[in-house]
């Protein structure tokens, strides 16, 4: 089970179940990373403004002002209000989705049928927010690390595809504001996103 060194003092350590989720507030010039302990697992991961918890993470704002759907180093992830919440300050895979969203039960009924559906990274975040004084239908459109969605000719998304990740490959996120983070293990074994074998995950802050 491969854990990287963390550049700094780690403020926060934790390794996060299969089917897991962690919720956590980090302070503004604080770095999250997000590490693949056994390879190709999916991450979700939404965040929120600590003190304005209505200001959320936006997938389409950070799309838009990135210029580009495949987030990276060098990139930021915006909020709902078109302000900077995190930077992308390393990312040794180099593929992350922010237009795909998250599995859910109902999505999987729709997708797979009610007789294989199971709760999914929207029910994980709807559980990880609720302290908080949130629910589920504050669950913004999700982050997926670690994802790659081709957009192929006409708009065509390729989808079932699993995380192309490696055993410590990881992306750290520096916090552009006070925070709640909320970071999902995804769960999903119908399609092969986490090569129908979900895995845990390592979440550091430093």
């Amino acid at each position: 089970m491969a854990v990287t060194t963390l550049p700094g003092a780690a403020i926060r350590d934790e390794t996060v179940p299969a089917k897991g989720v962690t919720a956590f507030t980090v302070r503004r010039g604080e770095t999250v990373r997000v590490e693949d302990l056994e390879g190709r697992q999916a991450v979700d991961l939404i965040c929120y403004n600590l003190e304005n918890l209505d200001e959320k993470f936006w997938a389409a704002h950070t799309a838009k002002l990135n210029g580009t759907i495949y987030i990276t180093t060098g990139h930021v992830l915006y909020s709902d209000l078109a302000r900077p919440m995190m930077s992308v300050v390393e990312d040794t895979l180099g593929v992350n989705d922010v237009i795909c969203g998250s599995c859910s039960f109902e999505l999987d009924a729709v997708r797979y049928g009610e007789d294989k559906a199971a709760p999914g990274c929207m029910d994980l975040f709807a559980q990880g927010i609720a302290p908080w004084g949130l629910k589920r239908s504050d669950v913004p459109m999700c982050f997926n690390i670690f994802l790659d969605y081709p957009v192929q000719e006409h708009g065509r998304v390729v989808l079932d595809r699993d995380a192309g990740s490696k055993p410590g490959d990881h992306i750290d996120l520096r916090a552009e504001m006070d925070l709640l983070v909320v970071i999902t293990a995804c769960p999903q074994v119908i399609n092969p996103c986490n090569a129908h074998n979900p895995t845990p995950i390592r979440v550091a802050v430093y």
